[in-house]
């Protein structure tokens, strides 16, 4: 018999699969939340076993691991550590949904998925907003010529980040703003471009007591002419948004990236302004979904090695001109 649900197991108790992701695995038609982990026992392990559930909590990652039950696994672990795990998830012949960025420089990004196919497991970096009903649509604007040649895109992604503990500002861990956001829209302007940049500047605000980057500001050139700003930060009020200038007009994308519900896209064009209401499910109920049917039927992966390999890439260009060289 067909299968038809995966078995899903989580290494790490973070924040992002507490309040995204489980949610996501349970409200998903093709899975079921097998297993969580944490590095020891009790503790956060305790609150998402009492919360979520699973069959199985372990105390290890590597007990997770073990048990052949589980088909997936979910890696949110500090940005640093997703290398390590995937290459050993592989080894386990588990599937590997994990976070971005997929890996800290494009070296891993590549070891990470020569470590997928020796193993004949499959891997995805887990863009959720790429899966969003909202992400398509414009797109779908954009190749249907609305707002006519596009010339110019720009994205924001801030939050003010003051916790000093937060692993976001440890260097060791893969911290800083580009990973964490900047990543977003660095991704968002290359899928509605549709090519690579042939040049790109940036400069940002470096923090050198914790060593990474509380913002970066990257101007981006493309070979069809189209120029692009990205900007995140840590250090600035809450903004997610991203407009798009074209000869004809220009669309404006006024919602965080993981919208849930109804978000807006404001056209304004030589014929007025029109604003048309996307409804948005839960985005990562969409990307578990289809990274399951991957599994299950063959489906591809929405996010591709090689789009992850050129958003990796670029980071690399982008902290290797902010960052000291003695960082």
């Amino acid at each position: 018999m067909k299968k038809t649900v995966v078995n899903w197991g989580v290494i790490g108790c973070a924040g992002i699969a507490e309040k995204s992701v489980i949610p996501g695995i349970l409200a998903a038609n093709n899975a079921k939340l097998y297993a969580v982990s944490s590095r020891k026992a009790g503790g956060r392990l305790d609150e998402f076993r009492d919360r979520f559930s699973p069959v199985m909590a372990y105390g290890s990652y590597e007990e997770l691991l073990d048990d052949p039950r589980i088909d997936a696994v979910y890696i949110p672990l500090p940005n640093a550590l997703h290398y390590e795990w995937t290459v050993k998830a592989a080894e386990k012949k588990k599937h590997i949904l994990c976070e971005k960025p997929l890996g800290i420089n494009a070296n891993e990004v590549r070891a990470m998925k020569t470590a997928a196919d020796e193993n004949g497991v499959l891997l995805m970096e887990a863009f959720a907003y790429r899966h969003s009903p909202l992400t398509r649509k414009v797109k779908e604007l954009i190749s249907a010529g609305v707002i006519g040649k596009v010339r110019f895109m720009e994205s924001h992604f801030s939050y003010f980040l003051d916790n000093r503990k937060d692993v976001r500002l440890v260097r060791s861990l893969g911290g800083g703003a580009t990973y964490d956001i900047g990543c977003y829209n660095l991704d968002i302007i290359r899928y509605i471009i549709g090519s690579e940049p042939t040049a790109v500047y940036a400069v940002g605000d470096i923090d050198t007591a914790a060593g990474v980057d509380m913002s970066s500001c990257v101007m981006l050139e493309f070979d069809t002419g189209v120029k692009a700003v990205s900007y995140c930060s840590f250090i600035c009020s809450p903004r997610s948004e991203y407009t798009i200038l074209g000869e004809a007009g220009h669309i404006h994308v006024p919602e965080v990236f993981n919208k849930e519900g109804e978000a807006r896209i404001i056209i304004t064009g030589k014929e007025g302004r029109e604003e048309i209401v996307v409804e948005c499910p839960h985005n990562y109920m969409l990307e578990v979904e289809q990274f399951g049917r991957c599994i299950l039927d063959g489906e591809e992966p929405l996010i591709t090695f090689e789009d992850s390999m050129q958003n990796a890439r670029l980071i690399d260009t982008i902290l290797g001109q902010i960052l000291p060289p003695e960082m």
